[in-house]
Parts: C-alpha cells; structure tokens; sequence
C-alpha cells in the first residue's frame, strides 16, 4: 500500500502565519507609555523589547523593504544574541520566516517556525497553524519523531485541520510505529465522518495495508470491514474476506461459509476461486453446491469450460448428485426422531447447499431446540438461510447469536452484508 499521494486542502503556509504574524515596527522611546496603557486597558499586550534589540530589528526591516536577503541574513545574526526575552525571540523567529520568504529556503522556513514556537510568547495567536506547519515541514524534512511530536502537539492545541492526523499516521508509519499510525488515522476517519464529508477509499486502504504488514488481525479485519462498509465493491469485499480468510487459517468448514458469503457478494473471481470453493463444497459432501458454483463460474466467464481440473472436478460431483438427493429425505426423517440436532444441522446444511432456504432454516432450528449440534455453525448457517429468504432482521438476530474466534467474525461479515441497503 502506497502511502497518501494528497492530503485534503489547507491554507498555505504563507498565509497560515500571515494571518497571526503582527507586522514589526520600531517603537520609539515617547510611545512607551502608550504601550503600557494599551496594556493595561486590556489591550493586546505590548512586545517586550530593548532598545539595542529594537534599533537593530529596524535594521532587519530594512534590509527587508530593499529586498535584500543576504544583508537581512547577516542581520538576523547579529541580533540572535540580543534575543533575551520571549517576545524578541518570537520576533527573531518573524524575521527569519519574512528571509526564507526572499530565499525561498525550506530550512530556513522551518527553523523560523520552530522559534516562534519555541519562544513561548505571549504574542502568539495562531499556535496551532504554527505547530501543524512544523510538523508538516518535519514531515517533509524526514525528521519523523519532530513530526509525530509537533502534529501531536497542534491537535492538543486546538488545530482543525484533518490533515494534522493523516501527516501524523504517516509519520508513524514512517517509524515503524504501527498502531500508533492506526490510532491516528483513526481519529481522522472520526473527524471526516463527524463534519459530514464522504472517508477517502484511500484512508481505509492505508490502514489495511498497514494493518497487513504489522500482521494486526484484529485491526486489519476491523478496518476492512470499514472499508466494505463505506465501499462495498466486489474488490474490496474480495480483498476483505480472502485476507481474513487466509490470515486466520480458517477450518475447512467455516471457509465454506465464507466462500458463500464471497458468491453472495459477487467477489469469486478467476477459476481458483471457483475450484476452491467447489472443492471444499464436495469435501462436506455437499455436491449440489459444488455444482452450481462451478456453472456459475461457467456462465459468468469467470472459468473456462475447458479446463481440465474444473471438468474433473465437475464429472465427480455430477456423479454424486443422485444418491444425495434421494437421502435427504431419509436424513430429514433421522434427524426428527434423533435425540440430539446433530443429523439436523447437516441435513439442513445439505438443503442450504441445494438452495432449499425454507427446509434449512426449519432443520436449522430443529438443530437448535434439540441440542448437541455445534451450536456457532448453526446459527451462521441459519442466519445465512434466513438472509437468502430476505428476512434480513431474523438473520441478523441468527449472526449475533454466533460466538468463538473463527464463526464469530465470519458471522459479522455476513451481519455487515444484512446492514448494506444494497444487499
């Protein structure tokens, strides 16, 4: 996964600061008084300023108006040592940023913008612009921890801008950092969906990738159900259930029910995933569905109708179909005189794979009232009958009574199939 090739827009850095920058002038020694009384009225404060500082700044100034960058430089130099207080050393930081504007020099710049942060004065109205653009330009520098430390530091300070959490995770990402990187961009998925604004695909991608790298289970499932929520595209659901699927090591029996959930929601795609899923059909003596999904692999283009191992695979559960067909009815009258729901649940989940809905959800819930059976499996294959059957509630219900590591997150991929308005 790539990272964010854009971030969403801002203001520029110039305008950022020039809309809390004061514009320096000296103040000659008959305006002190004034000074004071402004602030004592409550006004703005004051710069506090020594005279040696403030006939040398005038110099900068100067220097400045002619547009002449290497005399302001040299002055800036000159008056690094003179800035004491608070307020001269933000000042020296305006200075600067005013230089790197005639130099066009990002270090230059980004030392600027650290001053006046650093320099903890009063004068300063716009704290967060400054700390975002430090860590934007932190970023931009590859220095990752300043980054990671100055975005941080904007969000505390009142920043915004969405962007303060994408640089953020980024420059987690960029150390290695992980869940950190997750956290982050998490709180920026928050802040989109909060001011109304549609998530970016991209977002969720970058934490899926990430989340894949780290080998996170829990957050790579998490947020690609995130992103089937937001883009529920064959492709995302897709990427989605086959990294679950792969990543968790599924049982052969709760695949099954994932590769039903990926016929359902369009995402089989190229013969393997046919063949696979027709294989482990055949393997829960399940013929019928091996059947139909090879034919629909056929019908759709997906598999060639001369492949030698899909043919094969097709003549054997071809052969198969008669005798299963003609048992059923015979299991349907053992699972009915059975102690347990054990016979019921495999004769149910016989009648799901035939796409008899109406047989499996009654045999599913005879399984339930009777016992024994793996109740987790029942409940997954009956909220996937009663999902089949359109009774979209009533299968949801079926997926929130599914527990354990593996059946429980199959059965929130499905529930989340149920939540889409389009499913």
């Amino acid at each position: 996964m790539k990272p964010f090739m854009s971030l969403t827009r801002s203001a520029s850095l110039a305008l950022v600061l020039a809309a809390g920058l004061t514009t320096m002038v000296a103040v000659p020694a008959s305006a002190q008084k004034k000074e004071k009384a402004d602030k004592n009225a409550g006004k703005a404060p004051a710069p506090e300023l020594s005279a040696p500082y403030r006939k040398a700044f005038g110099e900068i100034q100067a220097a400045q108006k002619a547009g002449n960058a290497a005399d302001m430089a040299t002055k800036i130099t000159a008056l690094e040592p003179l800035a004491i207080t608070a307020d001269e050393k933000y000042y020296l930081g305006v200075m600067r940023f005013e230089l790197s504007k005639l130099t066009k020099d990002k270090a230059t710049t980004r030392k600027a913008i650290n001053d006046m942060v650093a320099s903890n004065s009063k004068l300063i109205t716009n704290l967060s612009d400054l700390l975002y653009n430090a860590g934007a330009m932190a970023y931009e520098a590859g220095d990752y921890r300043d980054a990671v430390a100055k975005l941080a530091q904007a969000d505390q300070a009142g920043s915004k801008d969405v962007n303060r959490h994408l640089l953020g995770a980024e420059a987690n990402f960029k150390l290695n950092q992980i869940p950190a990187g997750l956290g982050v961009l998490r709180k920026a998925v928050d802040q989109q969906k909060a001011s109304g604004q549609a998530v970016p695909q991209d977002w969720y991608r970058r934490a899926v990738g990430m989340s894949m790298k780290a080998k996170l289970g829990t957050d790579l499932t998490s947020w690609s159900m995130d992103l089937v929520r937001a883009y529920p595209t064959a492709t995302n659901w897709r990427d989605a259930l086959v990294l679950y699927r792969d990543g968790a090591k599924l049982d052969p029996l709760v695949q099954l029910d994932v590769f039903r959930l990926m016929r359902q929601t369009k995402s089989l795609a190229g013969e393997k995933d046919f063949y696979d899923y027709a294989e482990v059909a055949n393997a829960r003596a399940l013929p019928g569905e091996a059947k139909a999904v090879i034919e629909e692999g056929f019908a759709n283009n997906a598999v060639s109708k001369t492949s030698k191992p899909v043919n094969e695979m097709l003549a054997l559960v071809n052969g198969k179909i008669g005798a299963d067909k003609a048992s059923i009815s015979a299991d349907e009258k053992r699972a009915r005189a059975s102690a347990d729901g054990k016979i019921a649940a495999n004769t149910g989940n016989a009648y799901l794979g035939y796409g008899d809905y109406a047989k499996a959800i009654e045999l599913f819930k005879l399984a339930l009232s009777k016992g024994g059976a793996d109740t987790d499996a029942v409940n997954t294959r009956l909220g996937i009958a009663l999902a089949m059957t359109g009774q979209r509630e009533d299968a949801k219900s079926a997926f929130k009574a599914v527990t354990g590591p593996q059946r429980a997150t199959v059965a929130q991929f499905w529930k989340l199939y149920m939540d889409i308005p389009t499913a």
